[in-house]
C-alpha cells in the first residue's frame, strides 16, 4: 500500500521519538553510574551547526570518542529542531551534569541565535562545497524510502532528480551559509567555521582544531587514535547505514560531483551562487565545467 511521503516521515517521527527518549535515559543512567570517567572539561556542551550532508555525522561521531562526552539527542516536543530551528526546550532537556555532543542542521535566524547566547554555547558551524552536498543529497533520498521525495527521485530521471536537488540547494542551503558566515567571521571567540574537505584532508588537524575552540586538550596521539578508530568503523555504504541507522556515509570524495552533474545542472548553479562559490574558495573564476581542470 503507498503512503503518502509526508504521512510516512510522520510515522517515523513518531515511532522514532518513543526509542530515542528510552535510549536517552538508559544512556543518561549508564553515564551518571556506570561510565566512571574522571573527564573535566570547562564546557558541557559542543554543539555542531551544520549544512546537511556536510560531514556533521563524521565530526560527531569523532567527539563522541572524547572521553566524558557523548553524542546525544535533545529532546523536541515542538519540531523546532525537526525544522532546522532551535527552541530553549532542546537545550534545556540536555543533561548538564553530564558532557554532550550535540548536531543540527539549525539555520541562523534572529530567534536561533538568541537560543545559543541564552545557554552561552559555543558553536561550530560546518558546510561543504554545495556541489557535492547537492549529489549526497540527491543519493541519501534516493535510498532514504521514509524521506518526502523519495518516491519521486524513484520515479524520474537520474537527471531530473539532481534538478530538483539544485533547486532544494540554491533555496534553502546558499542562505544557509549565507546566514552563518557574518557571526564566524565577527566573533571567532564563539563560532567556529569547519568546512567538509579539511576535514577530509586532515581529520587529526580539524578534529585538534575543534577541541582546542573548547579549549579541551589532548595528546596529539590521542588525537590521532581517536580519528584511526572511527574510520575502522566506518563503513561507506548509504543503503546499508541507512537501514541500520548507523551513519550516513556513502563514498565521502571531494569533487565527486563532476561525476553526476551535466553541463545544464552546472549552468544552473553558476546561474545563481557561481560568485558565491568562487568567494568561497571552491573556485578560482567562473570558467569552471564538469572536466577537472588539469
Amino acid at each position: 500500500m503507498f503512503l503518502p511521503a509526508n504521512l510516512v516521515q510522520s510515522g517515523r517521527r513518531f515511532i522514532g521519538r518513543p526509542y530515542r527518549l528510552a535510549r536517552d535515559v538508559m544512556e543518561r543512567w549508564l553515564d551518571r553510574h556506570l561510565n566512571h570517567s574522571k573527564a573535566s572539561w570547562p564546557h558541557h556542551l559542543i554543539f555542531i551547526a551544520g549544512l546537511p550532508k556536510s560531514g556533521t555525522t563524521w565530526l560527531a561521531q569523532l567527539l563522541d570518542a572524547v572521553p566524558g562526552y557523548r553524542d546525544r539527542w535533545p529532546r523536541d516536543p515542538d519540531d523546532c529542531v525537526f525544522n532546522h530551528d532551535l527552541c530553549e526546550a532542546a537545550f534545556a532537556s540536555l543533561p548538564w551534569d553530564l558532557y554532550s555532543v550535540v548536531k543540527l542542521h539549525t539555520r541562523f535566524t534572529p530567534t536561533n541565535l538568541a537560543v545559543i547566547e541564552k545557554f552561552k554555547v559555543r558553536t561550530v558551524v560546518m558546510y561543504r562545497d554545495l556541489r557535492d552536498q547537492c549529489v549526497s543529497r540527491y543519493f541519501h533520498v534516493l535510498y532514504d524510502s521514509g524521506h518526502r521525495h523519495h518516491q519521486y527521485y524513484k520515479e524520474v530521471s537520474k537527471e531530473e532528480g539532481l534538478s530538483h536537488c539544485i533547486e532544494i540547494t540554491l533555496e534553502h542551503y546558499v542562505p544557509w551559509i549565507h546566514g552563518w558566515q557574518p557571526l564566524v567571521a565577527q566573533h571567532p571567540d564563539r563560532f567556529l567555521e569547519v568546512r567538509y574537505e579539511d576535514l577530509q584532508v586532515d581529520p587529526v588537524k580539524v578534529l585538534t582544531r575543534v577541541l582546542e575552540f573548547y579549549d579541551i586538550r589532548l595528546p596529539e596521539e590521542r588525537i590521532a587514535e581517536i580519528v584511526a578508530r572511527t574510520a575502522a568503523k566506518t563503513k561507506f555504504d548509504l543503503r546499508a547505514n541507512l537501514r541500520w541507522r548507523s551513519g550516513t556515509a556513502r563514498k565521502g570524495i571531494v569533487g565527486d560531483w563532476r561525476n553526476h552533474l551535466t553541463d545544464r545542472h552546472v549552468q544552473r548553479f553558476k546561474d545563481v551562487c557561481g560568485k558565491f562559490l568562487v568567494e568561497l574558495g571552491y573556485e578560482k573564476d567562473m570558467s569552471w565545467t564538469v572536466v577537472s581542470p588539469p
